[in-house]
C-alpha cells in the first residue's frame, strides 16, 4: 500500500492538479465537485474521514503514472481491458436512467457535480460532462423514456482515464458518481 506519510505533497500536487497548503502539509483535491484534503493521516471530506471507497479512488489517482488527460474519444469501462462489466449496466447506469426525467428538469444540480451540459454525442435528451478528478473526466449520456424505449443512461470516461486510475476504481468513481448525483436529486 502506498503512503502519504513519505510522500511529497508539492510534487504530488503538481503532477494532479491539486492544490498544496504548505501551512498544514496538505493537499486539496476536487473529486466529483467536493473538495477533499489529503493530509498525512489520511483522506478527509469535511473534516471528517472520507469513506473508504472515496479514499480508494482517491489513492489510486494520487499515485498513478498518467501526467495528461487526453479527453476524446471518449470510452467504455469495458475498453479499458477489453472486458465487459455486466455489474456496471445495473450497479451505474441503470439506477441512473431511473431517474432520467429528473435529471433533465434540474439543471442546478450539476455545478454541485462540477459538470456541464454539452451536445449530445448521439442524438440523446441530455449530455453532461462532469470533471470528476482533475484528469479524470466521465461523458454521461441520458435518454428519456419514450412510447416505444425506456429510459436509458450510458456512462464513458476520458480517453486515458485508465492512465489515472485501474479500472476497478473507474467502477468505483462512476458508483460514487451515481450515488452523489441521485443524493442531489432527492435533496434538490
Amino acid at each position: 500500500m502506498k503512503s502519504l506519510k513519505h510522500s511529497s505533497f508539492p510534487e504530488m500536487a503538481e503532477r494532479v492538479c491539486a492544490l498544496y497548503n504548505e501551512e498544514q502539509d496538505a493537499l486539496l483535491l476536487g473529486m466529483l465537485g467536493q473538495e477533499y484534503e489529503i493530509r498525512r493521516d489520511g483522506i478527509f471530506i469535511r473534516s471528517q474521514k472520507a469513506p473508504e471507497s472515496h479514499g480508494a479512488v482517491i489513492m489510486d489517482y494520487l499515485f498513478s503514472r498518467g501526467t495528461d488527460v487526453t479527453m476524446i474519444p471518449w470510452r467504455t469501462l469495458g475498453d479499458f481491458e477489453d472486458a465487459t462489466f455486466p455489474g456496471f449496466r445495473t450497479k451505474v447506469e441503470g439506477p441512473i436512467s431511473s431517474y432520467t426525467s429528473e435529471i433533465l428538469s434540474s439543471n442546478n444540480i450539476l455545478p454541485m457535480l462540477d459538470a456541464k451540459s454539452v451536445p449530445s454525442l448521439i442524438g440523446t435528451d441530455l449530455a453532461v460532462t462532469v470533471r470528476a478528478l482533475p484528469k479524470v473526466f466521465i461523458h454521461v449520456e441520458l435518454s428519456q423514456e419514450t412510447q416505444d424505449f425506456p429510459a436509458e443512461a450510458w456512462i464513458l470516461f476520458s480517453n486515458n482515464a485508465n492512465e489515472f486510475l485501474t479500472v476497478p476504481n473507474l467502477h468505483l468513481l462512476a458508483e460514487i458518481f451515481k450515488d452523489r448525483l441521485l443524493s442531489l436529486i432527492r435533496i434538490y
